[in-house]
């Protein structure tokens, strides 16, 4: 329980000042201008025009939370706002990761100890002000516990292992902590801190090194009850960044260089784990909406709005119906004064790529746009409008993002840290909370007892944004976020009265990519294309929202819609529904089949306004919408001779181009081929995705000029089932632009192979059988090897934890490591990472993940010496803890302890050599004619020390076509895999 006291009255004084200030319309550097660069592209939504016509409207009176790796205070642009009022107000960590616990302290002579600690401290008693009691407390700062992080030498010596004294006591104006930052066991000269929220001190390390300064700048939190302090910093860089971007001053000390929402202020809310590479663990991304929400009540009545920026984020598996999204739908409905901007991922170009939290239908979730003036001036883009960048994650199961806005920015940075520039959706998704900051402070100055909430605000973005031509409903929601327009909206909206009358609706309808067949929109990417006799329905209801209750009961509730569709392909049976009371509603979509002739992407939308008898209602005044995507993939027969190629396609530089393939069973591999006119100057490239939108390969970047054709063969067992995508983009970066024509080529090896071991040789033959399932011959020859040995182990893991030893034979060149865990569980987490650490603890390899299923590799360099153990270690960052509470450190975990909710999965080990490939059964070449299965086998050869207990050979197969093509396939056989 968050202490009102403690947490919220130094904010009143603060945001105090700020609200004077924005009363008197103060600017301590006179009127906003049009700055001559593009490093935050703030023209592309209007930001730069919307604030010389209303200076006041900058966020002033908007407190932004930045959940995220930290914040640096003292970088120049975030140490004040547009007013002369302190920016960073608070710095707060629910990591946990950086907690020094602190002991009673005995005199000694002129020093300070503990039995606790190892550490002793003297010239404290030149600190000013001593303690009102005599009493000291002394903890340590230990460097080694961040030799995995980002930043592992804080003092410049080059190692991680300073032990930094620490002292706390009760002065007579509170609480104070002293750090022996420069590690010599005394603290004269050290910088004497209260919590940082109520004088804004920081201190930093000298070094040691004399050539570079503080890699880091340290804020406190002092709980006096616990004897613990937490410091804050930054280690990753992201949080500061991304702080710049929403709300940034005179970045770099440049008058006119400023973020979004120059006039807003900013608490640091850290909630990754340092030693941990900067990800949240167990429970901390709720703690943090937890914080936020109960920050939000407290200032309610006082209007100052509290706004969540969150660029994080994971792949998901079921878009959706992650815990921390389920928390997030059930949190922001609660606390009305609570809003939350959130980035979409960087798992693009593929659809069906939204991350966690981002598919929580109450966020605001934010595409990357790359407008054409940074394009030119930061990677020389030629570009004659703005494009998504490839990267930015797109919807299908979800209707996310909302909105794209400019994912590319030139913002404040640590003084460890080198570029100034970065690039992705966590920085679309600042952009975007400082445009929703300057909403809510136009709305406070103009309508000073009227704060729209955040389906609002949502519902406003989207329907003010504009769209991005060339780009699907499913890749950029409304489209580029417009203030101006936007505001204009918010403003009519009042006046027309569809403000105080809005509502917010819950959405469900059949979809059969989830486990309960239950989904958010209508997505069908399965090769069956639903026609006039399918009906598609909806189920609609009323959501029970805080910021717009209404006088009228729940029962009393009555809300007429008329239904119009976006698309000529899908019609509603319905023209008006109606919803009464709690109950929900019907919406019945059909099809037509006979206007989807072209394979490729269909998208389009059922948008319901409220039904009005004397006049229409306002395009803009929408109730909810239906999302509808259908794709119709190219398809593969003995009449197309297995093989589709398609009509040339034309793109201008930076555009795209999707199309999708149901490739048939019995397949052994697809060869995608990329063909360009002789002589183009264009240069274009492609992305291969399989049916989760994960990219499994890419097409190289061709020019005309210098080759016509780019390959890829990638094996079924990488492309996986079901409909995959192939995305072909112009690319902007290189070349000098202009259009540009290619063809696409997709020709699976119609060759299904079976193979396996032969158990009843122990494990020493293996039989491989294959069978040409197309209808022409196939020659081609059939090799493998015994390249290592396997393993597939089962376990599980409590208090978001687990270690293991992993043994690494002298024989083996490299090992391959992955854990993966049923979908299920995977969407229980906000972040999972495993690694392998040495026996000092040092990571050799590490992975986050993005899917049930990461690998690692680590390559054996003491091959042939000696055997090497490691210890797996996973990390796993579990949303909602079943015991709030539980230390997250990595020391005394009961692994047996039946009280812990147990996370199974599985580790799979694949313990690899160079070898050389031997034809089965002698054969150099075979040929395979259609429907007649052939059988091969091939003797193993002993393995130089053999294969441990437990263990399984590991076999590589490889196909290698014969003629021209020669193309080439690799699966591995083995146990488990």
């Amino acid at each position: 329980m968050l202490n009102r006291r403690t947490f919220i009255l130094p904010f009143l004084f603060l945001l105090g000042v700020s609200l004077t200030a924005q009363e008197q319309g103060d600017s301590i550097s006179g009127v906003p201008y049009l700055p001559p660069w593009n490093f935050m592209s703030l023209s592309t939504a209007g930001i730069d025009t919307f604030l010389i016509n209303n200076p006041t409207y900058d966020g002033r009176g908007v407190l932004v939370l930045i959940l995220d790796t930290g914040i640096d205070p003292s970088i120049p642009g975030l140490q004040q706002t547009s007013t002369g009022e302190p920016k960073v107000i608070d710095l707060v960590d629910v990591s946990g990761s950086n907690l020094v616990q602190f002991y009673p302290a005995r005199r000694d002579g002129d020093k300070l100890r503990s039995d606790k600690v190892s550490v002793e401290l003297k010239q404290f008693t030149t600190l000013d002000p001593q303690p009102i009691d005599d009493m000291w407390y002394i903890g340590v700062m230990d460097e080694s516990r961040y030799q995995n992080s980002s930043i592992r030498d804080f003092d410049g010596d080059g190692e991680s292992a300073t032990l930094f004294g620490t002292l706390l006591y009760q002065g007579p104006d509170g609480w104070h902590v002293v750090v022996d930052a420069d590690g010599d066991e005394s603290l004269e000269g050290e910088t004497n801190l209260r919590s940082y929220r109520e004088d804004r001190e920081t201190f930093t390390f000298p070094q040691k090194n004399d050539y570079s300064d503080s890699p880091i700048t340290v804020g406190a939190e002092i709980n006096s009850e616990l004897k613990s302090v937490t410091f804050h910093y930054d280690m990753g860089g992201h949080g500061t960044h991304v702080a710049g971007i929403a709300a940034g001053y005179e970045i770099n000390d440049e008058p006119g260089f400023n973020g979004v929402a120059p006039g807003a202020q900013l608490i640091s809310v850290k909630f990754s784990s340092d030693p941990n590479d900067d990800l949240t663990i167990a429970g901390t991304m709720k703690r943090a909406y937890d914080y936020a929400a109960h920050l939000a009540d407290s200032l309610e009545s006082e209007g100052v709005p509290v706004l969540i920026n969150m660029s994080f984020g994971i792949g998901s598996a079921y878009e959706g119906k992650a815990a921390m999204e389920e928390y997030i739908n059930d949190l922001i409905p609660e606390h009305p004064n609570l809003y939350v901007v959130t980035s979409a991922g960087n798992e693009g170009p593929g659809i069906s790529t939204v991350g966690i939290p981002a598919s929580a239908s109450q966020t605001i979730a934010v595409g990357a746009l790359l407008p054409k003036g940074i394009g030119r001036d930061s990677y020389g883009a030629v570009i004659d409008q703005d494009i998504l960048w490839d990267f930015s994650s797109r919807g299908g199961e979800v209707d996310k993002p909302d909105v794209v806005a400019p994912g590319t920015a030139i913002s404040t940075i640590p003084r460890f840290s080198f570029d100034m520039r970065a690039s992705g959706t966590s920085m679309a998704s600042p952009y975007t909370a400082g445009v929703v900051a300057l909403l809510l402070s136009a709305a406070k100055q103009e309508f000073p007892s009227w704060t729209p909430g955040q389906g609002l605000i949502r519902r406003a973005l989207r329907q003010s944004a504009n769209p991005l031509p060339g780009y699907a409903l499913i890749e950029q929601g409304g489209g580029v976020v417009n203030v101006g327009r936007a505001w204009e909206t918010l403003r009519r909206w009042k006046r027309t009265g569809y403000a105080d009358s809005f509502q917010e609706y819950e959405i469900s309808t059949f979809s059969p990519f989830y486990p309960d067949n239950e989904g958010f929109t209508s997505f069908w990417r399965s090769g069956f294309l639903p026609d006039g006799d399918w009906r598609q329905t909806f189920y609609i209801s009323r959501r029970d929202v805080k910021a717009y209750e209404s006088t009228t009961s729940e029962k009393d509730f009555f809300r007429p819609f008329t239904l119009e569709s976006t698309a000529p392909w899908m019609k509603t049976i319905q023209k008006t529904v109606y919803i009464k009371g709690d109950d929900d509603v019907e919406v019945e979509v059909v099809y037509d089949r006979t206007k989807m002739t072209e394979p490729g992407l269909y998208s389009g939308k059922i948008v319901a306004r409220r039904a009005k008898g004397k006049k229409p209602t306002p395009a803009d005044e929408v109730e909810f919408e239906l999302l509808n995507t259908l794709i119709l993939p190219y398809r593969f027969s003995p009449e197309n001779s297995y093989k589709v190629t398609t009509g040339s396609h034309k793109l201008k530089s930076g555009e795209t181009k999707r199309f999708y393939f149901a490739i048939p069973s019995g397949a052994l591999g697809t060869t995608f081929t990329l063909t360009l006119p002789k002589g183009s100057h264009s240069i274009f490239s492609g992305t291969i995705t399989d049916r989760f939108g994960k990219a499994q390969g890419y097409l190289p970047h061709i020019r005309g000029s210098e080759r016509t054709e780019g390959e890829s063969t990638i094996s079924s067992d990488v492309l996986g089932e079901g409909i995959i995508e192939v995305i072909i983009q112009a690319d902007p970066m290189e070349g000098g632009g202009g259009d540009g024509e290619f063809t696409l080529t997709v020709e699976p090896i119609m060759l299904d192979i079976d193979a396996k071991p032969n158990a009843t040789k122990g494990s020493s033959e293996l039989i491989v059988t294959a069978q040409n399932t197309g209808t022409e011959p196939i020659a081609g020859k059939l090799e493998y090897t015994l390249k290592g040995y396997s393993r597939t182990v089962r376990d599980t893991i409590r208090n978001s934890f687990y270690r293991a030893p992993i043994k690494v034979g002298k024989h083996d060149g490299a090992l391959w490591l992955a854990v993966r865990f049923a979908p299920e569980e995977y969407m229980q987490s906000t972040d999972i990472m495993i690694r392998l650490v040495d026996s000092s603890g040092q990571s050799q390899a590490q992975e986050v993940y993005n899917g049930p299923e990461e690998w690692v590799f680590l390559p054996n360099f003491y091959r042939d010496e000696e055997e090497r153990w490691y210890f797996l270690e996973i990390v796993f960052g579990t949303a909602i803890p079943t015991e709030e509470g539980v230390d997250d450190s990595e020391e005394d975990r009961d692994f047996d302890d039946p009280t812990s909710d147990a996370i199974p999965f599985q580790i799979i080990e694949k313990h690899v050599r160079p070898t050389d490939f031997e034809r089965l059964n002698g054969y150099s070449e075979r040929f395979f004619y259609p429907y007649i299965p052939r059988t091969f086998t091939g003797e193993a050869p002993e393995l130089e020390g053999g294969i441990p207990e437990g263990y399984y050979p590991l076999f590589d197969l490889r196909f290698e076509e014969s003629g021209y093509r020669e193309r080439v396939i690799e699966m591995e056989v083995g146990e488990g895999i």
